[in-house]
């Protein structure tokens, strides 16, 4: 759980930067290969610290989003595999989740509820897995996300996060089943498994990691 512990070694000013990063190499802004602005332009842009920007460019970095080339700087890295969506309006869960996708070679796009979900997958094709909670922040949110995504995409693997064992009762013998079912706290054994069931071999880089 290195980069898990990373992030939050880089306190709130950092994680801020870290979550700002990740949403622009997410949505495209920054796309593989681009090159990052300087440390003291994203020092500046940000209101942090120089050091918090090279703390924050390691984490990304471990994540497997950027390359740091000395003399040259800092490019954004195109993840191999398929692209894991998280949709939960909690964003600690984002965050470790985000990590943990991460420490197993994939790349992750983080949305906060369903709308923003929707979007990113009709915006990005490269999207192979949905981990979304069921409580959005209601169950019925939720399940309704899960049956529109079935119903959408029937193939795309999904799978659901939840505190209490009912909350996917309204969805047994559905069209949206079956899912995925992920208990919180998420441990990172737990999503190699559903990602080793889910992709298969389609997650190229996918590699033992310590839970």
């Amino acid at each position: 759980m290195a980069a898990v512990a990373m992030i939050y070694g880089l306190g709130p000013r950092g994680r801020r930067v870290y979550e700002a990063i990740r949403e622009r190499i997410a949505r495209g802004d920054l796309a593989p290969g681009a090159k990052l602005p300087s440390h003291r332009e994203l020092a500046v842009d940000f209101g942090v610290a120089p050091m918090t920007v090279r703390q924050v460019l390691g984490t990304l970095e471990a994540d497997g989003l950027v390359l740091r080339q000395p003399g040259r700087g800092t490019f954004v890295q195109a993840p191999d595999g398929p692209t894991v969506l998280i949709v939960d309006g909690d964003v600690d869960v984002r965050t470790i989740l985000t990590a943990y996708i991460g420490e197993v070679g994939l790349g992750a796009v983080a949305a906060s509820g369903p709308a923003e979900g929707l979007a990113a997958l009709i915006a990005d094709p490269t999207i192979g897995l949905v981990v979304g909670s069921i409580r959005l922040p209601a169950v019925t949110d939720g399940a309704d996300f899960i049956r529109t995504v079935r119903r959408r995409w029937p193939e795309l693997p999904l799978a659901a996060l939840s505190t209490y064992s009912d909350d996917l009762n309204e969805l047994h013998g559905t069209e949206a089943w079956p899912v995925l079912i992920m208990s919180k706290p998420v441990r990172l054994s737990q999503l190699r498994e559903v990602i080793r069931l889910a992709l298969g071999s389609r997650a190229t880089r996918f590699r033992q990691a310590g839970t």
